[in-house]
């Protein structure tokens, strides 16, 4: 055990050193290529991410998650535009025509009011795709998103009211607003709104202008970095947001919190300028997910509870910007809350020694008749929404809902230890373990949960990899994606032997 530990030290080391380098790093998007594709081709040419884009199709024709289904629709209708743009040999018609049939399939999914899992931006992008596949004469099906595209008109009349600035939540959508080309909306990073796609409409609508040259080619520089973001190496394939250094700073030493190991002695040399990082990033009304985008609840709400459990200024008036009556929110405004970022906010209140019943009551009412959480707008799993409001309730008087969640986690823990919406993954057993170790100290929890906690240890550990790549995508913007360094702080930070650290030392690496 003691040598596991001491290499699971070192990965540790290395990931943490690693945090926000180069921007970040993020699995590659359906969506985001394929727009990149079709609106603003690599000078390398299309054909080598054609191919990757068409490897993605599901065997049930459409792209993206079969576990997130309303995901789907906007990378499926993606692919086949730029599929349809680009190549149109026998096996890609047929691709189109699987894809279509699988569109009017998502007829059930959009029945009924909608939730509050929306992907981002969907009620702008959905709508604006539906229109240009029926430009191209696409048998694309369009009553069964009455209610979608009801919402978009909702939310293009509110961005109609405001004075659009760069870096902010509706320039991130910007392909779907049918603006013209405004340069000053670019941000420091060259693009537009952190997002590949909709840099790359930018571009496009910028063909031949000569006298936005310098800008174009940071547009395309951008979308350049995004792609080395990925790791793939084919250009053209890029991640669906990018720049994320302050998210992936964050929300890793918030993994790293949750697990008991932000203090770690071993850690500390690397852990230590991350956490100043952040104290020097955030700002009054906290951070975004880069320096060049406006602050967002969920990334200021996990870093002031780092800074607090590290002894650093965090400030209360910061976290209640954040405040929308009962819950919070990640930005004013928004039509869709999550119950993951109220959760944030009630363990930042928590260690900032503040009780607030109104947030508690909030998830508690919308805890499930099993007991779990449902997945919100951030992230796909039930099991990361799920253990987010345990961690956030673990010293509350909530004794009821937190023996439910215990309850519901035994029930759907798989057969061999693990757990996972399609099968066990270490991500999605490491948020189950993570919150059963933080409840341990409530008896209506640990009664339930010893076993089941004894044998997710044994799973992760029994499946560890130092260093290795995972391909589950649980988290959740325009569609599904992974934030590899994050994804993996949290499988590790549950795969650590949690009892064994008054023994552990530095293991003696010098590379950080």
């Amino acid at each position: 055990m003691n040598r596991i530990t001491d290499i699971l030290i070192t990965d540790l080391r290395h990931l943490v050193r690693d945090l926000g380098r180069d921007g970040g790093l993020m699995s590659p998007s359906i969506y985001d290529t394929a727009q990149v594709l079709r609106l603003a081709p690599p000078a390398e040419g299309v054909w080598p991410a054609l191919e990757w884009l068409l490897a993605q199709q599901q065997p049930d024709g459409g792209w993206g998650n079969p576990a997130v289904p309303r995901a789907r629709d906007v990378p499926t209708l993606a692919a086949v535009l730029a599929i349809h743009t680009h190549d149109l040999r026998r096996r890609s018609r047929a691709a189109i025509e699987r894809a279509l049939t699988f569109l009017h399939r998502q007829a059930e999914h959009w029945a009924g009011p909608l939730p509050d899992d929306l992907p981002v931006g969907v009620e702008l992008l959905l709508p604006t795709l539906l229109d240009e596949a029926k430009a191209a004469e696409l048998n694309v099906p369009v009553d069964q998103y009455a209610g979608i595209i009801a919402l978009g008109r909702k939310r293009r009349r509110m961005i109609a009211s405001l004075t659009l600035r760069p870096g902010t939540t509706p320039v991130h959508s910007w392909e779907a607003l049918g603006l013209p080309p405004d340069p000053t909306l670019l941000d420091a990073t060259g693009g537009m709104g952190h997002s590949p796609a909709a840099t790359a409409a930018w571009l496009q609508t910028t063909t031949g202008r000569i006298d936005l040259a310098m800008e174009r080619e940071a547009a395309q520089v951008y979308l350049a970095g995004a792609t080395r973001a990925t790791g793939v190496g084919i250009p053209g394939v890029v991640p669906t947001a990018w720049p994320i250094t302050r998210f992936e700073q964050s929300n890793a030493l918030y993994a790293l919190l949750v697990g008991g190991l932000l203090a770690h002695p071993a850690l500390e040399d690397v852990v230590q300028p991350q956490i100043a990082a952040i104290a020097q990033a955030m700002r009054t009304d906290g951070i975004g997910f880069s320096d060049m985008f406006v602050s967002d609840g969920d990334d200021s709400l996990e870093a002031l509870a780092v800074l607090r459990a590290a002894g650093r200024p965090a400030s209360l008036a910061t976290l209640t910007h954040y405040a929308d009556g009962d819950h919070f929110c990640a930005y004013p405004g928004e039509l869709q809350p999550s119950v993951s970022v109220t959760a944030h906010g009630i363990h930042a209140l928590t260690l900032l020694g503040v009780t607030n019943d109104q947030p508690q009551n909030y998830l508690v009412e919308r805890q499930l008749p099993d007991g779990r959480w449902a997945g919100d707008k951030w992230n796909g799993s039930w099991l990361y929404t799920t253990c987010q409001v345990m961690i956030a309730l673990q010293h509350s008087q909530q004794t009821f809902a937190l023996a439910r969640a215990a309850e519901a986690l035994v029930s759907f823990q798989h057969i061999d230890g693990g757990w996972g919406v399609n099968g066990s993954s270490p991500e999605e057993t490491a948020y189950a373990v993570l919150a059963l170790r933080g409840c341990q100290n409530r008896p209506e929890v640990s009664h339930r949960t010893t076993n089941a906690l004894t044998r997710a240890e044994h799973w992760l550990l029994s499946r560890y990899q130092p260093f290795a790549i995972s391909h589950n995508y649980c988290w959740l913007a325009k569609e599904n994606y992974r934030p590899e360094r994050l994804a993996r702080m949290i499988e590790l930070a549950g795969t650590f032997p949690l009892h064994k650290h008054a023994n552990m030392t530095h293991p003696g690496d010098t590379d950080a």
